[in-house]
């Protein structure tokens, strides 16, 4: 039986959040005090499962001290990825960098596992009916409700039962788009299953070798990977509570 510690975040590169401060950098180094005491054995992030190598190489680079030369951090990069079928530098403002590889260098873990799949999904491209609007911007409100809190206040509302269950909403208000006749909101809502029932199964693999899994991915993914989890006879579902409170 693997023990999967899946923690959901928010992708930094979007925050208005100042990574390169003596305070967030304490929020941060908190946040790794906690989650060190999972103790995993594998480390994976939400990095396409094909761009290992540029993992591996960014990985190698990157050094704990990095983290208090915030000039560095601000001019530098690890690095470039290709995902999405273009090259993207790895910035020091990604969560899979202040936190997935802050937490393996930590633990002396010799490699991150990237286990992402980053098909692109097909844009819902027709008249979306007011009354979706409305019932999609109702869930969206709450799920914003993190403006003034701390990191690690952020990333316990992000993984509560309440953001996914809002968060989840989105996409099946969304899923009623075009029915009867295009079906393009249950095309997408498809397509976005496809993508996390691919991440689980790089999850599925790598539990054959591990037992004590540390998966990082964004928030959005909770609702799907946990059900798939529970569901899984080989796999046990960490609370996320009996560490980051």
């Amino acid at each position: 039986m693997t023990q999967i510690f899946l923690l959901g975040t928010f992708h930094f590169r979007e925050s208005d959040i100042d990574f390169y401060t003596e305070d967030t950098q304490r929020q941060l180094c908190d946040t790794n005090e906690r989650l060190k005491k999972f103790n995993p054995d594998a480390i994976t992030l939400e990095a396409a499962a094909h761009a290992q190598s540029a993992v591996n190489e960014s990985y190698e680079k990157f050094s704990l001290e990095d983290l208090s030369d915030f000039d560095k951090m601000r001019n530098e990069t690890l690095g470039t990825i290709n995902i999405y079928g273009s090259t993207f530098p790895i910035s020091y403002k990604n969560e899979s960098i202040q936190i997935g590889y802050r937490l393996g260098k930590t633990m002396g873990a010799g490699k991150i596992h990237a286990i992402d799949d980053d098909s692109i999904l097909d844009d819902i491209d027709e008249e979306i009916p007011e009354r979706i609007k409305i019932a999609f911007d109702k869930h969206l409100e709450k799920m914003n409700a993190v403006e003034g809190k701390t990191i690690l206040e952020i990333l316990r509302y992000l993984n509560s039962d309440e953001w996914s269950y809002h968060n989840q909403q989105l996409y099946l208000v969304n899923n009623a788009i075009g029915a009867g006749g295009s079906y393009t909101g249950a095309n997408f809502f498809g397509q976005w299953y496809m993508r996390n029932l691919k991440i689980f199964a790089n999850l599925q693999k790598l539990s054959e070798s591990h037992e004590r899994v540390f998966s990082l991915y964004g928030c959005g993914h909770l609702y799907i990977l946990r059900e798939l989890i529970n569901l899984c006879e080989d796999m046990e579902l960490v609370d996320y509570r009996d560490y980051l409170t």
